[in-house]
């Protein structure tokens, strides 16, 4: 009887474990591309990876002019990488990170000027996952256009966010 429990309530818990409380974003918060005009792309970065113990360092776009890059429901940010947003040409600022395996760096905000019909892409440089004992502390990013391969910003210099503090609490234990 307790095995039969058992059994049929287990397909149960595990769904209701399994349910995610998913809130979509707002249509308006969205990156809409441009539907008329003079265009340009943008996209982010892929380094594979140098060893089986390190994953890929992937460089990737959250935000354009504020407003967030479409993903599907499953897909991580870092999973949009490859994709090419077309945008207006003019100024754009953009919210970028980075990650690499449980590495991560704090989004951080970079501004360009998109010509007509230029490819450009985040590039990035870093020490973070780079070696053994690395002190994983920084990653430079910078906008570049793909076609000459030349940086059309400044570096902009990101770092992971600080170590979470650790609280520890005393356990009394009376006999």
């Amino acid at each position: 009887m307790k095995w039969t429990v058992l059994v049929c309530s287990l397909p149960l818990l595990t769904a209701c474990m399994s349910i995610k409380n998913v809130k979509e974003l707002p249509a308006e918060l969205i990156y809409q591309p441009p539907v008329s005009g003079a265009t340009a792309t943008i996209m982010g970065k892929m380094e594979p990876r140098h060893t089986r113990l390190v994953g890929d360092r992937i460089a990737f776009i959250m935000e354009i002019d504020g407003k967030r890059v479409p993903k599907e429901k499953k897909e991580t940010y870092s999973d949009t990488w490859d994709n090419v947003y077309p945008i207006t040409t003019g100024e754009h600022t953009l919210t970028v990170t980075y990650r690499m395996a449980g590495h991560y760096t704090i989004p951080t905000k970079i501004t360009f000027d998109a010509k007509a019909n230029n490819d450009y892409q985040l590039d990035f440089a870093t020490d973070i996952g780079t070696a053994w004992f690395s002190k994983d502390s920084y990653v430079d990013f910078w906008i570049k256009d793909k076609s000459t391969e030349k940086p059309v910003t400044e570096v902009v210099r990101t770092a992971p966010p600080p170590e979470p503090r650790v609280v520890s609490y005393p356990i009394i234990i009376n006999r």
